[in-house]
């Protein structure tokens, strides 16, 4: 799988006080495509941290490119842009669902810590498999 989705219809309580999205829920919406991605590859942060592994957030990059409105439905796409020796960025999109109006893009890289000591860890093999190439 070099790719995942994640729709959401954009609520009241996603809006600021101009009636669009309040920008740090853009970030939102990209984690829940982002852990879908995880769970549908087989990794989910659950079963990373039991091999004691965490995956964190060390970097994000977000441009806006348009508004999103109450009503609308938002779809993030989220997919490997590639890899370094402890981290991975993974680049995101998202878009209006009906018009395909680019509303943000940007990227996010994740460290791979080791649980214990939490100290930067080469990717594990596996992690590679899972997600394949970018």
């Amino acid at each position: 799988m070099t790719s995942a989705s994640y729709r959401r219809k954009v609520r009241y309580s996603d809006t600021d006080p101009q009636g669009i999205v309040f920008n740090p829920n853009y970030l939102v919406y990209v984690d829940d495509a982002l852990t879908d991605y995880f769970e549908a590859v087989g990794l989910s942060f659950a079963a990373l941290a039991e091999k004691g592994i965490d995956p964190v957030v060390a970097h994000v990059e977000c441009d806006f490119l348009s508004a999103g409105r109450i009503g609308e439905v938002l779809v993030a796409n989220v997919g490997v842009g590639g890899y370094g020796r402890t981290s991975m960025t993974f680049r995101f999109q998202i878009l209006e669902e009906g018009s395909q109006r680019p509303i943000a893009e940007g990227h996010e890289v994740y460290v791979m810590l080791d649980g214990d000591t939490r100290r930067p860890i080469p990717i594990p093999e596996f992690v590679r498999e899972a997600f394949g190439e970018p």
